[in-house]
């Protein structure tokens, strides 16, 4: 068997992010008085999208990003709110948003029998930790790397080869990267030296991808990392 490591993202990836998210952002909005509508959530997705490129450019820190998108979003919607406690708010329900993708929990028990998975993630570090401990993958996993706690982001390599260096695993070829981003997780694995596996979540693999390997599905995924 080539690999010996399942280093994997979590957003999009293992969990539903986009319905954790709605969620979590539909119930601070409520507390804030601010509108559930169309015109409201463009604005923050536009706000979130902005900073987060902004951090995977090196453009910002994680610990700004959190509260910079609220800010970006009031001033667009020309609304008077406290950033800092809507960002405060906004973690603490997101770090309760548990929804896994199919297939997600036997992918995760599958390659746990055979080797280690780290979880290499840009998130932030207040919300993964709420939503990975005591969670139902939490038996079938070695560790997680935290791009707030390192203080670099994906496609940073360093965010590879601190979770490989965790793990004690000094051949980088016999590790593998799975996640759902072009410009974050493969990019990363690039950076890196290391393989890599493109979940797409049923959508069309794109042409011309930079991905050792692409997959619609995570049993896909699974059956590559196992055989390969």
């Amino acid at each position: 068997m080539k690999y010996r490591i399942l280093l994997c993202d979590i957003d999009d990836t293992l969990f539903d992010f986009h319905r954790g998210e709605a969620i979590a952002l539909e119930n601070t909005f409520r507390a804030f008085d601010i509108p559930v509508t169309p015109q409201t959530w463009q604005a923050y997705h536009t706000a979130n999208r902005e900073q987060w490129s902004r951090l995977e450019r090196g453009e910002t820190t994680p610990q700004r990003l959190r509260v910079d998108r609220f800010a970006q979003f009031l001033l667009a919607m020309g609304l008077e709110r406290d950033a800092n406690a809507m960002s405060d708010v906004a973690i603490e329900n997101l770090g309760r948003q548990r929804w896994p993708l199919p297939y997600c929990e036997e992918l995760c028990r599958r390659v746990s029998a055979r080797m280690p998975i780290w979880l290499v993630t840009n998130g932030i570090a207040r919300v993964q930790h709420s939503r990975m401990d005591h969670c139902f993958l939490s038996p079938y996993l070695s560790g997680m790397v935290i791009s707030e706690e390192l203080g670099v982001s994906k496609p940073h390599p360093q965010m590879v080869w601190e979770a490989l260096a965790r793990a004690g695993v000094e051949d980088r070829r016999s590790a593998v990267m799975l996640g759902d981003s072009l410009t974050s997780d493969i990019a990363a694995a690039n950076n890196a030296g290391v393989d890599s596996i493109l979940f797409t979540n049923e959508k069309d693999i794109p042409q011309g991808h930079s991905a050792t390997y692409a997959v619609k599905t995570l049993k896909e995924a699974c059956e590559i990392i196992l055989s390969a």
